[in-house]
């Protein structure tokens, strides 16, 4: 989860990359007094070389006492998760530095911050890092879920290679690259970074199917498919950049059950986030879907919270490494509290809740669903998400061109359920089927329909219990 910041960054960076030459020692001295975070000061430099031109020694060298430094000064747990650093630094550098390629030492830096078992820090190369800045993905546009042993497409990418080859839902892939399916999965999952879960690890063995392996880089992939007719057939999808855009959307389903689907929490969705509740403002009961939602800000998930309760609410608090929140400029500006409290609206959403989740379900997604949760406000339904819930404050440069995400917030939700490493809980469980996929059945989608449905009852029931006791005083 990402929290945004509203501080602007341009003229304080200048003071610092230019403080020598201004004469300005002393404040350039200051600069860890003035940012002891690097809220404002880690997005300074990125010398990445020209495109085809190899990292030097030198750089990656710095890249690499960088991101041992800053993750062993600024990581939210002083005892790195029970991680003995300095001995993972040791091992890991020899290896680091002596990549083959480019793409190996990117990714073996990712691996070293990956022993931390933590899917928030990472390390993105150069090329990954350009992609996440321009909201781009380099990809074949395929979800997949391993279904008892057996790899099926549950989800297709608009204008994707996948699409534009005829996969559809429910198709199976019978082989990858000429190798069994199954055996495929298992073999790149023996090979995939530590993680916060199992389930994040699946996540970085679908990234690997289809925006390919650093180690090992291809423009295309070859796949065997079972059609849902049976029939099977061998395509080759070439990868290519699709834009990765967030979207919120609404609608009315039948017996007025209000839907409310989004697929990220981009902060710049929160201008809609008003039309888009109003929507569905006189539905009897409201399902949110957050199935795939990788996460986002965390402002956004809080504020479509507010829209759901009336008034003041506690759901938790933020955990820093000093116990303090993240300030600047000697402690003057204050990045906000850290209890978490809802505040309400104006003409709050009060009718019954269901969110949907999915093992795909990360970070804000967790926080949205687990805070409902943990309140009683809403019913979760779905797969254990992800629990991949920790918070960083944007990435910051590494020499060479790369960028480092480390976890500097973590969460401690009301009911004190860590979410981190566990994931939230369905109150239901529902797991999709290939069976469901083939006759494009959404069970998810119904059973949170008809618990909604169950919930509306009891709530007349109360009422009716309620209006009959105060007729009898």
């Amino acid at each position: 989860m990402k929290l945004n910041l509203s501080v602007k960054k341009i003229d304080f960076q200048t003071w610092c990359k230019r403080g020598l030459s201004l004469g300005l020692l002393q404040l350039l001295l200051a600069c860890a007094a003035i940012d002891p975070n690097h809220i404002l000061t880690r997005r300074i430099g990125n010398d990445a070389p020209p495109v085809g031109v190899a990292l030097d020694t030198d750089t990656r060298q710095r890249a690499y006492d960088f991101v041992w430094n800053r993750v062993n000064d600024a990581y939210v747990d002083p005892n790195l998760n029970g991680v003995n650093w300095k001995k993972v630094g040791q091992e890991y550098q020899p290896k680091v530095l002596s990549a083959t390629t480019d793409e190996a030492f990117w990714k073996s830096l990712d691996s070293m911050v990956g022993e931390l078992g933590d899917a928030h820090t990472r390390v993105l190369s150069a090329k990954q890092y350009a992609y996440d800045k321009d909201k781009r993905s380099y990809t074949v546009g395929l979800g997949v879920a391993d279904l008892g042993g057996e790899l099926i497409v549950t989800s297709v990418a608009k204008d994707s290679p996948a699409e534009k080859a005829g996969i559809v839902k429910g198709n199976k892939i019978v082989s990858v690259e000429g190798v069994k399916a199954n055996d495929w999965w298992q073999l790149q999952l023996s090979k995939a970074r530590k993680n916060s879960t199992e389930r994040a690890r699946f996540k970085t063995v679908k990234r690997i199917l289809n925006s390919g392996d650093l180690d090992a880089p291809s423009d295309s992939i070859a796949l065997q498919v079972e059609r849902n007719d049976g029939t099977q057939t061998e395509v080759t999808l070439l990868r290519t950049d699709l834009p990765r855009k967030d979207s919120l959307t609404s609608k009315m389903l039948a017996d007025e059950v209000g839907y409310l689907r989004l697929t990220g929490f981009d902060a710049a969705l929160g201008k809609e986030l008003e039309a888009t509740y109003d929507k569905v403002s006189t539905a009897k009961g409201l399902v949110i879907d957050l199935r795939g939602n990788g996460g986002g800000a965390l402002n956004l998930s809080l504020a479509m919270m507010n829209q759901l309760v009336n008034g003041k609410i506690a759901i938790g608090k933020r955990i820093t490494r000093t116990g303090k929140p993240a300030t600047l400029f000697f402690g003057l500006i204050s990045t906000g509290k850290l209890e978490l409290e809802l505040q309400g609206v104006k003409n709050p959403y009060l009718g019954p809740v269901v969110v949907l989740v999915d093992s795909d379900s990360a970070s804000a997604s967790e926080f949205f669903a687990g805070s409902l949760q943990s309140i009683g406000r809403a019913k979760v339904i779905g797969e254990t998400s992800c629990g991949c819930l920790l918070g960083y404050m944007g990435y910051a440069n590494v020499p060479g061109g790369g960028a480092l995400a480390y976890s500097e917030l973590d969460f401690a939700p009301l009911n004190g359920k860590r979410i981190e490493g566990v994931g939230v809980i369905p109150d239901q469980a529902i797991s999709v089927t290939r069976a469901d996929l083939l006759l494009n059945k959404d069970a998810g989608l119904e059973a949170a329909v008809q618990i909604l449905k169950g919930m509306q009852q009891e709530s007349v029931v109360k009422l009716a219990s309620s209006a009959e006791l105060n007729l009898q005083n």
